[in-house]
């Protein structure tokens, strides 16, 4: 199949493989089909795996295949042979090399029907000359398969069957290159243009030589120089983009044989420096004053608390059950005054909060971008894209929408829980004396959930960039995996890939009905204490303070457990900061100007 660039030449292969929506007409195919794309697919995997692409190995077949698409000189240069990894998109790899692999892969696969689109475009003439000797040819591994080749490589066409030409994207001429050349018509001017934008005197002997009769030459030569001297020299600016690149087959880039190392993954306890770069993110003036105004709302929510107690406990606030009016006037600008700045506070605390998580994601995203954008090209070839992804995507989106308020429930739910526990014990103080060995079992149970907590988040995080990986690689590559008809074998994975993310998630909700359970077991114990001394001091304490007690007693459990998940939470999502800050902290290029 041949034509001018933009003929639609593509456009039939993709018709052939289904690729097509399809207008009128039919289009029937009997046997499997392999498929060679114009620009090569191929997997983050060994040159082995993606030559065998599934299949058994057969150590003479895979050899022959090997020898026949002229690689063998490539492996001999790899540290590890053919067990030698390719990075993502064959980024290691010359445009030749990554042709040859795809090549090599359909020959493998022993199909009946082979789609070869513009395979010899990206080799040199001596490696396209041995592939279509070897592979495609009369005499080639492939001769007794069905062959459609799309190609530009014009010294082969009269070793071919039959050639299409195409145009626009029709079929405008059809037999073999003796009859075509003997018309005249679109084959012939695509020949002569194609001489004529290459400027190849060898290409032009080449082509001279495959034609037997002294006429026909003469002819070809007439139509060449008019070619190049008339009207002809405007359209070569299109038909040059055919001029073959050659490839410089030593210039092969020989990285070690894991070259796509596992994903880093902290252990232990998320460090400190990663906690005061967030803040150092946010501003640390701001965050000060964010915890301030949070505390401050606390201390004024319990103070209305004390204050209400303290009016129904007064005995002077009402003679004969009358209210005294300047008591009562008295308590209650009091208590609207404290009600007034606790709401200023909630607000401020609100609003610096806000604005404090805004700067902290700008600053991370713009520092992680900042790095990526200077980071030397070895880090790409060696980081697959849904690394990149995961890091962009999802822990971003941590950054920006689970962290922040993770941070403001934390800091109030721990206010509360402090706030709780100067309220039961100003109400009975024989309650300070269970406060230790409780808070002791709450230290213990809370260390042991947020430790295994935060490696599970490490560890899920870790298991979702394959996902994003390989999903990537299947869409970039959806033509040629339709094609061999392994879609099931590429779903396969990409389910397993989804179990082994969801391995790691389903323990975190287990660990979470662990904690619920010594929780509720620590906030019934605190419950039962408070209520045995009132019970205990009824003689001397006054109603209105143990039904304030009582009443801030039966909250606990839920504040206790609310403070752990949410103080786990933190520590589970700084995860995403310390993963951002690694990003950022990735080596540079060199400066833009180097001192000698």
């Amino acid at each position: 199949v041949v034509g001018a660039v933009g003929s639609g030449k593509s456009s039939l292969i993709s018709a052939f493989l289904g690729e097509m929506d399809k207008i009128s007409g039919y289009v029937n195919t009997k046997g499997r089909i392999a498929y060679v794309p114009q620009q090569a697919w191929i997997q983050n995997a060994s040159v082995k795996d993606n030559i065998l692409f599934g299949s058994n190995y057969h150590g003479k077949k895979y050899a022959n295949t090997v020898e026949a698409c002229a690689l063998k000189h490539d492996f001999d240069m790899l540290p590890a042979g053919d067990s030698t990894e390719i990075g993502e998109k064959g980024i290691n790899l010359s445009g030749g090399q990554k042709q040859r692999v795809s090549l090599a892969r359909a020959v493998y696969n022993d199909a009946d029907i082979y789609l070869l689109d513009d395979p010899l475009s990206a080799v040199d003439s001596h490696v396209g000359k041995h592939i279509f000797e070897n592979v495609i040819g009369p005499r080639g591994e492939l001769r007794k398969k069905t062959r459609i080749l799309v190609t530009h490589a014009v010294t082969f066409l009269n070793q071919v069957d039959n050639i299409v030409v195409l145009k626009g994207g029709e079929i405008t001429e059809m037999g073999t290159f003796r009859e075509l050349l003997a018309k005249k018509g679109e084959f012939s001017d695509f020949l002569v243009q194609h001489i004529t934008a290459t400027n190849d005197p060898e290409l032009e002997s080449e082509i001279e030589e495959m034609l037997d009769d002294d006429a026909e030459r003469m002819k070809l030569k007439e139509q060449i120089k008019l070619s190049k001297t008339g009207s002809a020299r405007s359209s070569t600016s299109s038909v040059s983009q055919l001029h073959l690149i050659p490839e410089d087959d030593q210039t092969l880039t020989s990285h070690i044989d894991k070259l796509i190392q596992a994903e880093k993954t902290e252990t232990g306890s998320v460090k400190w420096s990663v906690y005061t770069h967030y803040l150092k993110s946010a501003g640390l003036v701001l965050s000060l004053a964010t915890v301030g105004f949070q505390v401050l709302s606390q201390a004024l929510g319990v103070s209305t608390s004390i204050w209400l107690s303290t009016w129904t406990n007064d005995t002077t606030a009402a003679v004969d059950g009358v209210q005294v009016l300047e008591k009562r006037n008295f308590y209650f600008e009091i208590y609207t005054l404290l009600g007034f700045v606790q709401m200023a506070a909630v607000v401020a605390s609100a609003f610096s909060l806000a604005y404090c998580t805004i700067l902290a994601s700008q600053h991370l995203h713009l520092s992680m971008l900042s790095s990526i954008l200077r980071s030397p090209m070895s880090f790409f070839d060696t980081t697959p894209t849904g690394r990149l992804v995961n890091r962009f995507g999802k822990d971003v989106d941590v950054v920006d929408s689970t962290l922040p308020f993770t941070v403001s429930n934390a800091m109030s739910s721990f206010a509360n829980v402090l706030g709780t526990l100067l309220v039961i014990t100003w109400s009975t103080p024989i309650f300070a004396s269970v406060i230790a060995p409780v808070g002791l079992l709450y230290y213990f149970v809370q260390k042991v959930y947020v430790a295994t907590s935060r490696q599970l988040k490490r560890i899920e995080s870790v298991s979702r960039s394959p996902i994003y990986s390989h999903f990537s690689e299947t869409v970039s590559g959806a033509s040629s995996i339709r094609a061999y008809k392994v879609e099931s074998r590429f779903i396969k994975t990409s389910e397993d890939r989804v179990d082994a993310n969801l391995v790691c998630y389903y323990p975190s909700l287990v660990s979470n009905r662990w904690l619920g359970i010594r929780l509720e077991t620590v906030g019934n114990i605190l419950i039962f204490f408070a209520a045995l001394f009132a019970v205990l001091g009824r003689d001397t304490l006054d109603s209105g303070v143990v039904g304030l007690s009582i009443s801030y007693a039966l909250q606990i459990t839920a504040m206790l457990n609310f403070a752990v998940r949410m103080a786990s939470e933190v520590e589970t999502n700084i995860v995403s900061v310390e993963r951002i800050k690694e990003y950022a902290e990735v080596p540079q290029e060199a400066a833009w100007e180097v001192q000698p």
